[in-house]
């Protein structure tokens, strides 16, 4: 693994560091969040991406991000970091299908610093060795036999609609009591993040949320306003795509107008080897009136599934 090298950083100044020494030097530098946020839960969103925007090479069994990544240390790093900094880790249920048998912690994504991240966790955070693990699907379509419902040691949640928890039900029986599970009070099969959110933070007490994927939800949480950061690395390499070969960006099934975009302000750049690391946080964009941040006429933000 390559030093990552801070190019830019626009974190105000903290009294002590946040992270410790070893994490702190592979990170170049420290990690820092806003002491106050607008609302209970903060929201930060991880992605990696290609030159031109695609997240996904949407190929059966080559699908994740490591193939975008190139399967970078450093890219792995930052993601297991920010795992390690959440109270909880979010996808929804189309990401799992689409890369099945992973387990959001944060050593299984960067083993290198197996030791340090739950140190760091249970030490510095004093949280749980592992972050709650968070799968949400509007329909319930969830297979509970992937890893994630089945890891010792690990919280793992399906929050869902009515509708979807009473598929849950009758697919699965009394294996349905293997999650935690939580059904929201969204009417038909599509689910607000925004009644995700309050039962994460009434009854799990998530304060500090990584979301994961996919673009799909991404953009419903974009939608609802409910972005607080992106970590996007930029991975050195063009995918493409043509009318026969669709492949995910970073935001899907959502449009915005000029006057209607949200906008993100950098608040720093790190390197290494051929990988960019950027991390943006939500911003006005300035002279933007009342609905500087609504999605267009045009947008059409459909349920996580």
């Amino acid at each position: 693994m390559q030093p990552i090298v801070t190019l830019l950083d626009r974190s105000p100044p903290a009294f002590e560091p946040f992270l410790p020494d070893r994490l702190r030097e592979t990170c170049g530098g420290d990690l820092q969040f806003p002491a106050a946020a607008a609302r209970p839960v903060y929201i930060f969103a991880n992605f990696v991406a290609t030159l031109d925007g695609v997240v996904s090479y949407q190929i059966a069994g080559r699908s994740g991000g490591g193939e975008i990544s190139g399967f970078s240390e450093e890219d792995r790093f930052i993601m297991g970091l920010s795992r390690s900094a959440s109270d909880a880790v979010l996808i929804g249920a189309g990401t799992l299908r689409a890369d099945p048998g992973g387990v959001l912690l944060p050593e299984s994504i960067s083993p290198a610093f197996r030791q340090e991240f739950p140190f760091f966790r249970e030490t510095v955070l004093k949280k749980p060795a592992h972050p709650l693990n968070v799968v949400i699907s509007g329909s319930g379509n969830i297979d509970l036999d992937e890893p994630i419902f089945h890891t010792p040691g690990l919280t793992a949640v399906i929050i869902t609609t009515a509708l979807g928890y009473d598929r849950l039900r009758r697919e699965h029986g009394r294996s349905l009591a293997v999650p935690e599970v939580r059904s929201t009070d969204d009417q038909g099969p599509k689910l607000s993040p925004a009644s995700a959110i309050r039962i994460l933070h009434d009854e799990f007490g998530v304060e500090r949320l990584l979301l994961e994927g996919g673009p799909t939800l991404f953009g419903q949480f974009l939608a609802e306003r409910l972005v607080d950061e992106l970590f996007l690395t930029l991975s050195p390499q063009i995918a493409g795509q043509d009318e026969r070969h669709r492949r995910l960006g970073v935001v899907e099934q959502l449009l915005y107008s000029p006057e209607g975009s949200p906008w993100f302000k950098p608040v720093s750049l790190k390197a290494a080897q051929d990988h960019l690391f950027l991390r943006y946080r939500n911003h006005r964009r300035p002279g933007a009136g009342s609905h500087g941040s609504q999605p267009s006429a045009l947008s059409a933000p459909q349920a996580a599934s």
